[in-house]
């Protein structure tokens, strides 16, 4: 696996060719400790102290032939010694360390399933599960996934996070919270704050009182952002539900999830400004790794890769799950054949030596 990541993957297999894309329309479509973002460039510049005496050439970027035709991996570190160091940090996540978003709405028993393309059934959603736990996958948290994508904090190597849009207080409470609970796992809920009553803030205020929900902000009403819309409003959208976040949860939202997937350069730039440190769009790309995330030609003009993350859909989450542990397969072999060259270029740009492998 490499430093910087670059263009040019192969298409996709048929199984990759099954999963559902959105048009950037409707919902198809900075923090100060925030890592410093940049569009990718063949590899990163050496810090300013970095010995000058390389001659090296670094090892070309991790490719795969796992996602679709214009799709391409984005870096968004711009240090490359201090990438290096955490990359190859024993202490932090390994090489190949994967994480697969899924993006969940409603999940109902086969006999009430609805004809649309994000309605999941209870079997389908029991066989995601039976098949994530057999290819090892464990859930993560928000402040997990930020600490691994900003830092390689150590996460399991195969990880996933199930974010359920909306409030769906039945999907939560009778499907997903007891699945979390038999396993260990955690549930991400992106809440739309909108005209929620008194009787629905205190049955999920009791649901979080487990320790399971991972609560993060799906828009103030839910209101799509498009060109043209004001800055107040854009503005109001993604700030105005934080303080009622915290007051009912205890705690501030680290992600925003964009309302109908829709976003615009302008608001995660606003987003950004408001303290948020991660976003979620509606575009099914592939998994994260570090310092690799695959974005659409849509996600790439916003220049801010945290703050537009690719999350796979319901009714594709086995194949996507599959996906993910192949790209993370073979990010991890590229990376050990890689090692001695970048541990090479380290020794020579970064006035150090990676630590033992």
């Amino acid at each position: 696996m490499a430093i910087v990541f670059l263009s040019g993957c192969a298409p996709a297999s048929s199984a990759s060719d099954a999963l559902p894309t959105m048009a950037p329309t409707q919902r198809d479509q900075a923090s100060p400790t925030a890592p410093r973002i940049t569009t990718p460039h063949p590899f990163p510049t050496p810090p300013p102290t970095a010995s000058p005496t390389t001659a090296l050439t670094p090892p070309s970027g991790f490719t795969t032939d796992q996602l679709r035709p214009g799709v391409e991996p984005q870096s968004y570190l711009t240090d490359a010694c201090e990438y290096l160091r955490r990359r190859w940090d024993p202490e932090r996540s390994a090489p190949g360390t994967v994480v697969q978003p899924i993006m969940y709405h409603s999940i109902r028993e086969p006999a009430r399933m609805l004809d649309d393309n994000v309605t999941v059934s209870t079997d389908y959603f029991q066989a995601t599960v039976d098949d994530a736990r057999a290819l090892g996958f464990e859930t993560v948290t928000t402040e997990e996934l930020i600490g691994f994508l900003t830092e390689n904090a150590r996460i399991p190597p195969r990880s996933m996070m199930l974010i359920v849009d909306d409030r769906r207080p039945g999907v939560v409470g009778e499907v997903l919270l007891p699945v979390a609970e038999q396993f260990d796992w955690t549930v991400t809920l992106s809440w739309i704050i909108g005209d929620t009553g008194p009787d629905l803030w205190s049955f999920m205020e009791n649901l979080a009182e487990g320790g399971r929900l991972d609560v993060q902000s799906h828009g103030l009403r839910h209101h799509y952002i498009v060109e043209g819309m004001p800055e107040d409003e854009i503005r109001e959208e993604i700030a105005g539900s934080i303080p009622i976040l915290e007051q009912h949860f205890g705690a501030r939202p680290l992600a925003f999830v964009w309302p109908g997937g829709n976003f615009t350069p302008l608001s995660a730039q606003i987003a950004r400004e408001e303290g948020y440190r991660l976003g979620f769009t509606a575009f099914s790309r592939g998994p994260l790794l570090f310092n690799w995330i695959p974005l659409g030609e849509t996600e790439r003009a916003v220049g801010d890769p945290l703050m537009v993350l690719p999350r796979a859909w319901s009714p594709s989450a086995i194949v996507n799950l599959q996906q993910a542990a192949r790209i993370g397969d073979e990010a991890a072999r590229q990376a050990q054949d890689d090692r001695t060259t970048e541990a090479q270029w380290y020794s020579s740009n970064c006035a150090a030596e990676l630590p033992p492998s």
